[in-house]
C-alpha cells in the first residue's frame, strides 16, 4: 500500500497528458525529467521521428527482460530519450521525456515525475545521463549542493513559496493546490494484482462457469454444484498451447446455458490448488 498523489503533466506540443503517481508529491519542484515504462501506450504518439529508432530498439530490448530484472537494485539504469518535453504544473518549468525500463507499467501509472535529488533510481540515472539534479528537500533546511541524494523527510529548499516547510505539511499543501490547478489529488496504490486461479489441467476443481455466445460468461446455479470431473480424459493427447485436457471432452465441455437454454461450453480450466486445498481436509474423514 502506497500513499501518495496523482499529478498530471501538460506535454509541449501534443494535447495528451502524462499522469505519474508518486509518494512523494512534496519533492514536485524538484522533477528534472519524466520516465515512461517501456510499455506506455503513449511512448509512440511523442516521441520523436529522430528518436523513433533509437526507442524502438529499446522498447524491444526491455520487452525481453523480466520484470524482476528490470527493477534489481544492482542493475545498471539504462533509457533512451524521447525528444519530447513536459511541463511541471508547479513551476511551470519543461522537462524532458525518457524512457527507462527500471518504470514497470504493471505498478502506479507507468510512469513517474523523476527526482533524482530524492530517489536513488533517478540519481543514479540522472548523473549517467547528464540530467538535471535539484535539491528540494534536506535534513536541517540548509542546501548541501546537488551532488548527493538525501531521500528521507526533511525540510523543502528550492520549492518557491513552500521553502522552509517539513516534509508532512508540504505534502498537504502541494496536494492542496493539485486539487485547485485541477491536475491531480491524493490517492492511495496497490502493488498486490487480481489473482489468477485458472490452471491448464485436468485434475481440480472445475471452474463453475459456462460460455454462451448469446449471454456470454454466466455461473452455474447452486442446485447444479458440485460439477464432477468427466472418467474418459486421455492424458496423452496433445492438446494446443495453454488448453486444458478437459477441452477435448466433448461429453462434459458441450452443455447448455442455464441462462437461456442454449448451446454453450463449460469452462475448461480448473482451480488451482490453493482452492482445493481450502476443503483437502474432508477428503481424509
Amino acid at each position: 500500500k502506497s500513499i501518495g498523489a496523482k499529478i498530471k503533466f501538460s506535454l509541449v506540443g501534443h494535447e495528451e497528458t502524462i499522469e505519474v503517481f508518486t509518494t512523494r508529491p512534496d519533492t514536485i519542484f524538484g522533477a528534472t525529467y519524466i520516465v515512461l515504462a517501456p510499455e506506455h501506450p503513449l511512448v509512440d504518439k511523442i516521441v520523436l521521428e529522430k528518436n523513433s529508432q533509437d526507442v524502438s530498439n529499446y522498447v524491444v530490448s526491455s520487452s525481453k527482460k523480466s520484470e524482476i530484472e528490470r527493477t534489481s537494485i544492482e542493475k545498471e539504469k539504462t533509457g533512451v530519450f524521447t525528444g519530447s518535453y513536459a511541463i511541471n504544473p508547479l513551476n511551470n518549468e519543461e522537462i524532458p521525456i525518457w524512457i527507462a525500463d527500471y518504470v514497470i507499467i504493471s505498478y502506479g501509472t507507468g510512469s513517474i515525475m523523476a527526482v533524482p535529488s530524492g530517489d536513488e533510481r533517478d540519481f543514479e540515472f540522472a548523473k549517467k545521463y547528464d540530467l538535471p539534479i535539484l535539491e528540494v528537500v534536506s535534513q536541517d533546511g540548509r542546501l548541501h549542493g546537488n551532488d548527493y541524494c538525501y531521500t528521507d523527510l526533511g525540510i523543502s529548499v528550492n520549492s518557491g513559496k513552500y521553502s522552509g516547510k517539513s516534509t508532512d505539511e508540504m505534502i498537504t499543501l502541494i496536494n492542496k493546490q493539485l486539487v485547485e490547478l485541477n491536475c491531480g489529488k491524493e490517492t492511495i496504490q496497490y502493488k498486490l494484482h487480481d489473482w489468477l486461479i485458472s490452471r491448464q489441467r485436468y485434475w481440480g476443481t472445475p471452474i463453475p462457469i459456462v460460455h454462451c455466445n448469446s449471454c456470454g460468461s454466466i455461473p452455474i446455479p447452486k442446485k447444479e454444484l458440485p460439477i464432477l470431473l468427466p472418467n474418459d480424459i486421455e492424458l496423452s493427447t496433445t492438446y494446443g498451447e495453454d488448453l486444458s485436457p478437459l477441452a477435448a471432452s466433448e461429453k462434459f465441455i458441450n452443455t447448455v446455458c442455464p441462462k437461456c437454454g442454449g448451446e454453450s461450453k463449460r469452462d475448461p480450466d480448473t482451480m488451482d490448488t490453493f482452492v482445493c486445498s481450502s476443503w483437502y481436509y474432508l477428503r481424509y474423514p
